[in-house]
């Protein structure tokens, strides 16, 4: 086994690692991680059965589909925080129109009662 072998297999197992020590996983995202990381330790070992796979699909090379494959899969996670930030910025929204209301009427009790003390002395 090469070295550069070595040195992506000990990086995977890293991120599968750093990627599922979360304990709020959902078991089908862990489920995904552990299939992921496995055809990619398969891809590491076997780097020409990416090739053969490539030609039976149709594109020239192992390195040209995996590299169409992660630009997709790029995307999709791109999509995916794009919705959590829109949803967040929707909650951060509620979430401060809510307090602002709430706090609304507190500074007035506080002028209230700061008048009636001076008043009282």
């Amino acid at each position: 086994m090469t070295p550069i072998k070595i040195i992506l297999l000990v990086l995977l197992v890293i991120v599968l690692r750093a990627f599922l020590v979360q304990k709020s996983l959902v078991l089908a995202k862990r489920l995904f991680a552990f299939s992921l990381f496995f055809l990619l330790m398969f891809l590491v070992i076997f780097p020409d059965d990416s090739t053969r796979v490539a030609k039976i699909i149709g594109v020239g090379r192992g390195v040209d589909l995996i590299f169409y494959l992660s630009h997709l899969f790029l995307l999709f996670l791109i999509a995916g925080l794009w919705r959590r930030c829109v949803a967040l910025a929707a909650s951060i929204t509620d979430l401060s129109r809510t307090i602002a209301l709430q706090n609304a009427n507190k500074p007035h009790a506080k002028n209230n009662q700061a008048d009636g003390k001076s008043k009282q002395s």
